[in-house]
């Protein structure tokens, strides 16, 4: 279901504001100054979202990027027999069709909320304009993808394996996509049937 919901939110308190810098800063190990990332985060528009509903749907052109503010997004697509869970994100991170805003074509993937969840949704031409004006910004937006790509390795080590040891890790590592997301989804992640996850689960 695709988000339909875009009215700004009002109630977003100086207490959600500081949060959300908060957590966008420990996505990285450069980090911002105060001023800076309330310049960033006062870009976006609040979206509050359902459980199921989009941000950005395979097979459209959505070049937007999205700070996740609350809740649990993730990455999927369908490989042709069933639904793949690329990704999860947490608040502070920062989702976007790379296809989309690198070339301008359609996403590969859709990133949906795996439970309630809110985030800001900035323009590419305020992010892009914001990169040109400050290179400790523009710093920080390379440290990011370094980042990222970081824990992409990490991702693939801890994936492998079977599938006790894969769903071990995700509870060590994230329990909160433990407690918050559907088993299905979790399952889709793990690669594994949401019947096998459920006798893991009764084991650990």
């Amino acid at each position: 279901m695709k988000a339909t919901n875009v009215d700004a939110v009002k109630e977003f308190t100086a207490s959600a504001r500081q949060q959300l810098a908060d957590a966008l800063n420990r996505e990285c190990t450069l980090e911002m100054p105060p001023g800076l990332v309330d310049e960033f985060i006062s870009f976006g528009t609040l979206l509050p979202l359902r459980r199921g509903e989009r941000i950005i749907s395979a097979g459209e052109v959505d070049d937007n990027l999205y700070i996740i503010e609350r809740g649990i997004m993730r990455s999927w697509y369908h490989d042709g027999k069933r639904e793949v869970t690329e990704a999860f994100g947490l608040p502070g991170t920062i989702v976007l069709s790379f296809h989309s805003y690198y070339d301008g074509q359609p996403s590969t993937v859709n990133f949906e909320a795996c439970c309630p969840s809110r985030v800001l949704k900035v323009k590419r031409s305020d992010f892009d304009s914001l990169i040109e004006r400050s290179h400790l910004f523009s710093r920080w937006c390379l440290r990011l993808a370094q980042c990222q790509l970081y824990h992409y390795e990490i991702r693939r080590r801890v994936i492998k394996g079977d599938g006790l040891g894969r769903y071990k890790a995700l509870l060590s590592h994230r329990p909160e996509i433990i407690r918050n997301v559907p088993l299905k989804i979790i399952a889709s992640y793990l690669g594994v049937t949401p019947e096998y996850l459920s006798n893991l689960r009764k084991k650990v």
